[in-house]
């Protein structure tokens, strides 16, 4: 197995967020031959701060359809990604960026990483919010 990145975004250092855009933390794990060689805790410049209106569906969406390029600053050298939840529109972007992007139901990063590692990680495309 190729050396690789995957970047966990966290509300912390354990638990992946069910909410890309209010994610505050990235997890950077770095694996080689099936094992875990590095992990890198990196707080997101983008992350976290900026949802904290009203979040009643009765206002526009259209704000979420902006450049989604700082919200991936702290996952540049990541090939994979992996969230609990993602609006439609930065999965979009994730993807354009050719990144590999796992929605799952697991809210350990350890959990998640082993089944990764294991091959039996699966995403569940009902987790993406259409904004």
């Amino acid at each position: 197995m190729a050396k690789e990145t995957i970047g966990f975004v966290c509300d912390d250092p354990q638990t992946i967020s069910a909410h890309f855009g209010r994610a505050p933390l990235v997890v950077a794990v770095t694996v080689e031959d099936g094992r875990e060689i590095a992990r890198d805790v990196r707080p997101r410049s983008e992350g976290g701060h900026h949802h904290h209106h009203d979040h009643s569906h009765e206002h526009d969406h259209g704000h979420h359809h902006g450049d989604h390029s700082p919200k991936f600053a702290e996952l540049a050298d990541c090939q994979v990604m992996v969230v609990r939840g993602i609006g439609s529109p930065a999965l979009d972007h994730a993807q354009a960026r050719g990144m590999a992007v796992y929605l799952v139901a697991q809210s350990s990063v350890d959990e998640a990483l082993a089944a990764y590692l294991a091959g039996t990680l699966t995403s569940d495309a009902r987790r993406v919010h259409h904004h």
